[in-house]
C-alpha cells in the first residue's frame, strides 16, 4: 500500500529529461576520426563526458583531410543538424546525449565547421540557448552528411559532488591501426554554492590535444583503443596552501613538450610527448557566475575561486561567416 507521504513525494519530484537539441564535438585524428563532446556544467543537455569514434562518407573525409593538412592545428567542430520541419525517413539530426551513449543513435546528420567566428554580445542574449555553430550565425566548412558513430569511447555523467582533484587527470585513448593517440581532461564539474543560493558548478577546464604517437609504455592495442586514465603532476588544480582551485589560464603543454604522466595516478612516472591542443576552454564549461562582476556588498560570489574566461578555440575564416564583421 503507497502511503500519503509517498504519493506526495513522487508528485513533488520533477522528471529527469534531456531534450534533443545540438552539440558540438572537436575532430582529432586523422586515419581514424574521433569526436570529443563539449562540456557544460549547468546545462543539463551538456553535463556529459563523451567520446565518439566515426566514420564519415568517403567524399566527405577526403574532402575533410585537404583542410585538416591546410590547417593541421586548427580546429574543427562537428555539430549534428538543426531540425527542419520535412526530414527524410528514418533522418537523425537533433538529438539528446544519452541517447548516443546508450547506443540508441548510431548515425546523424551533421556538419564541420572551422574554428568559431567572433560574435556580438547581442547575438549570444538573442538565443535562450546559444549554439555559435548555428547556420544562422556561421556556414559550415563541409556540407551536410550522414555520419557513423563506429563506437563510443568515452560516456561519462558528471556528479556535482566529485570534487576537484588535486592534480589534472586526463583520459588517453587513441587508434592502434592509424598509430594516433589523444587526451582529454577528465573533468569535475563541482556544486560549489551553498543551500538558498542559485546553483554554481565548477571550476574546471575543458581540453582536446592530440599526442605525438602513442606512448611506448602502453604495448596493447586494446588499451590504447578503450583507453586508459593518468594523471599530470604538472597541472596542480588546488593549491597546496590555501586549498582553492588554480585552474590554468591556458592550455598546459606546448607541441612537442614532454608531459610527465602517472598512469592510474600511481608510479612509476611515464611519459607522453603533446601534439597540437585543438580547445582549451574556461569560459563555456563553467557556470557563468564565475565570469560575473560580483556585486559591492559581501555575497557568497565574492567567495568564488578566480577563474580566467578562456575559450581557445582557432579564428574561422571569413568566407564562413554569415555576417561578416569589421576588422
Amino acid at each position: 500500500m503507497v502511503t500519503y507521504n509517498a504519493l506526495e513525494t513522487m508528485e513533488s519530484t520533477a522528471q529527469v529529461n534531456n531534450v534533443a537539441h545540438q552539440h558540438a564535438f572537436v575532430l582529432v585524428g586523422q586515419e581514424q576520426l574521433f569526436g570529443v563532446h563539449m562540456t557544460q556544467y549547468h546545462c543539463e543537455l551538456h553535463k556529459y563526458q563523451i567520446i565518439l569514434k566515426l566514420h564519415l562518407p568517403k567524399n566527405i573525409y577526403l574532402e575533410y583531410m585537404d583542410l585538416r593538412a591546410a590547417n593541421p592545428d586548427e580546429t574543427f567542430v562537428l555539430c549534428n543538424a538543426k531540425n527542419r520541419p520535412k526530414i527524410k525517413l528514418n533522418e537523425v539530426r537533433e538529438f539528446c546525449i544519452p541517447d548516443l551513449g546508450s547506443g540508441m543513435v548510431t548515425r546523424f546528420t551533421a556538419n564541420i565547421f572551422q574554428g568559431i567566428r567572433p560574435l556580438s554580445p547581442a547575438e549570444v542574449a538573442a538565443d535562450t540557448h546559444f549554439f555559435p555553430w548555428a547556420k544562422k550565425y556561421v556556414k559550415p566548412a563541409i556540407g551536410e552528411f550522414e555520419v557513423k558513430v563506429e563506437r563510443v569511447v568515452l560516456f561519462r555523467p558528471f556528479d556535482h559532488l566529485q570534487v576537484l582533484p588535486t592534480y589534472a587527470r586526463y583520459f588517453l585513448f587513441g587508434d592502434s591501426k592509424s598509430g594516433e593517440a589523444h587526451m582529454t581532461n577528465l573533468q569535475t564539474a563541482m556544486l560549489v554554492s551553498d543551500r538558498f543560493e542559485p546553483d554554481v558548478f565548477g571550476p574546471d577546464y575543458d581540453h582536446v590535444l592530440s599526442l605525438q604517437q602513442p606512448p611506448a609504455w602502453l604495448e596493447q592495442a586494446a588499451m590504447l583503443e578503450a583507453g586508459v586514465v593518468v594523471t599530470t603532476p604538472i597541472v596542480r588544480l588546488v593549491d597546496a596552501d590555501t586549498g582553492l582551485p588554480t585552474i590554468p589560464d591556458k592550455q598546459p603543454f606546448t607541441r612537442g613538450a614532454e608531459i610527465e604522466v602517472l598512469y592510474r595516478g600511481v608510479g612509476p612516472s611515464r611519459s607522453v610527448i603533446a601534439g597540437p591542443s585543438y580547445s582549451y576552454c574556461t569560459a563555456v564549461c563553467n557556470s557563468p557566475r564565475f565570469f560575473v562582476e560580483p556585486p559591492s556588498y559581501d555575497s557568497y560570489l565574492d567567495t568564488l575561486p578566480d577563474v580566467a574566461e578562456v575559450f581557445d578555440f582557432s579564428p574561422m575564416p571569413k568566407r564562413y561567416w554569415n555576417f561578416p564583421q569589421d576588422d
